[in-house]
């Protein structure tokens, strides 16, 4: 059973999340870790207590990062456009976390990776539902199918020798229009 972090503990965790979110999405997966650690305002071994490689912390910011965009499309509420606007968001996080992809695919915790597609799932899967309702998606995708919707925006995203957020906006309207109802 993990007991629950101490205020001090959860506050420098917070803290280095924070760091390493701006420090990655300046510098990409590769930045220094000191560089994350000192802008954190702790020492590195602080750093490495609370994460043990570059990957499972730019994994734990994506996930952070992800709960952020599942409360931003709750407070939509029933908004049966609220999936399109958690799609857009997505592909946006995606442009941001230069390094994610490479996280992704790098030898990480398999438990890190399993809470990240949890959450994604968790996140997407509401707003799906409300949206497949109101006849606005298609009724064959699942929320599982959300995974391999941002699998697809990410390799977008994170094209080599292309515009990042061009490719992206492309690759937004191809999947939008194909998760979309037929008339």
């Amino acid at each position: 059973m993990t007991r629950p972090l101490r205020q001090d503990a959860a506050r420098r965790r917070a803290h280095i999340l924070e760091a390493a979110r701006t420090v990655f999405a300046e510098s990409g997966l590769e930045a220094p870790l000191d560089l994350i650690a000192e802008r954190a305002g702790v020492g590195r071994a602080t750093l490495y207590r609370n994460f043990a490689d570059r990957y499972v912390l730019a994994l734990a910011v994506f996930i952070d990062q992800l709960e952020q965009l599942a409360q931003r499309t709750r407070a939509l509420g029933d908004d049966p456009q609220a999936f399109f606007a958690f799609i857009e968001d997505l592909a946006e996080l995606q442009v941001r976390n230069a390094g994610l992809a490479a996280a992704l695919r790098a030898p990480s915790s398999a438990e890190m990776l399993a809470q990240l597609r949890r959450t994604l799932v968790e996140a997407g899967g509401p707003p799906l539902a409300r949206a497949q309702a109101a006849g606005l998606v298609r009724s064959d995708l699942g929320p599982e199918d959300i995974r391999a919707i941002a699998l697809m925006l990410s390799s977008a995203a994170n094209a080599v020798g292309t515009d990042p957020r061009a490719m992206s906006q492309r690759a937004r309207m191809i999947v939008l229009e194909g998760l979309r109802t037929r008339s």
